[in-house]
């Protein structure tokens, strides 16, 4: 069965240079016109319709290679003609900035070159959502279509920036989880729950963890004369310190429920009383084991 589709006369005299830039969009142009139809190819997100089409697919269409598509994909990105939108998922969102509807009625006026205003991205427009009967407004200066293009860009931008600062966070926070077990002596219970209370913030796990040894550290000079205080303190010999992992989420969570000015003077106040518990107990039962 033969397919036969349109090339506007605008695409010929536009920028578009060579018959495969011409060929392409028109090809993504003639399926946009089916997108406006069906509110499945409607992006909330973005508030504009998009094509799903493949390189696979217009590389077969064409019969050239799936390189000269992208090749081609990457001239029509770069003269904003094309907005590709990536997804790990699925196939590939492309959205046209330049795209006209000629099923609109305003758009067969030949009295003045007119182009359709795309709407800012984010922000509600009624004629660019679906089931509107595509009823567009039409201005006469070509702005809305750059300034979209720029933002969905801008757009994509800041999510791969945030991907990239996630991943450098948990690197992060893995090298220090790693230095509190092997290091530290925490064991991987402990370490588990300081990461969570601090919500696999590095930052905020580097805070927390330096109260607690800030905290051990004041007790240790304040024990130095105690005898067997540096084993009390000692995270692999002091079998209180198992259930470390449990008292250090009562601290926090009492300290985060209270109404206190200072929480983390409370936080640090409390580690403090705990290993000064830890050091009385276990010197205790030292003691008490001597005499017997």
């Amino acid at each position: 069965m033969m397919q036969f589709f349109k090339v506007k006369e605008s695409n010929l005299n536009s920028d578009l240079k060579g018959g495969n830039e011409i060929l392409i969009y028109s090809l993504l142009e003639d399926r946009m016109q089916a997108s406006t139809k069906n509110k499945d190819f409607f992006s909330k997100k973005f508030n504009d319709y998009y094509v799903i089409y493949t390189r696979d697919e217009l590389a077969m269409k064409l019969g050239v290679n799936v390189s000269t598509i992208t090749e081609v994909f990457k001239r029509l990105v770069k003269k904003g003609y094309l907005v590709m939108k990536h997804q790990f998922n699925g196939a590939t969102k492309l959205f046209l900035p330049k795209f006209e509807n000629e099923t609109s009625p305003e758009a067969n006026n030949d009295n003045v070159k007119r182009e359709i205003q795309r709407p800012e991205i984010g922000k509600p427009n009624s004629s660019r959502t679906p089931n509107s009967n595509n009823k567009q407004t039409i201005y006469t200066r070509d702005t809305c279509s750059e300034t979209n293009s720029k933002k969905i860009v801008a757009i994509t931008q800041k999510e791969k920036q945030a991907a990239k600062q996630k991943k450098l966070n948990e690197l992060e926070i893995n090298a220090l989880s790693n230095s509190l077990e092997t290091k530290a002596g925490f064991s991987k219970r402990t370490v588990n729950m300081l990461k969570a209370l601090s919500f696999n913030d590095p930052k905020k796990l580097y805070q927390l963890s330096g109260m607690v040894f800030k905290a051990k550290n004041v007790v240790k000079k304040q024990a130095r004369n105690v005898r067997n205080s540096q084993l009390a303190l000692s995270f692999e010999n002091n079998n209180s310190y198992e259930d470390m992992a449990v008292d250090l989420q009562r601290i926090v969570m009492t300290a985060s429920r209270s109404k206190r000015s200072n929480v983390e003077g409370y936080i640090f106040s409390s580690l403090v009383n705990y290993f000064q518990e830890a050091v009385n107990d276990y010197c205790s039962h030292d003691v008490l084991s001597v005499i017997g």
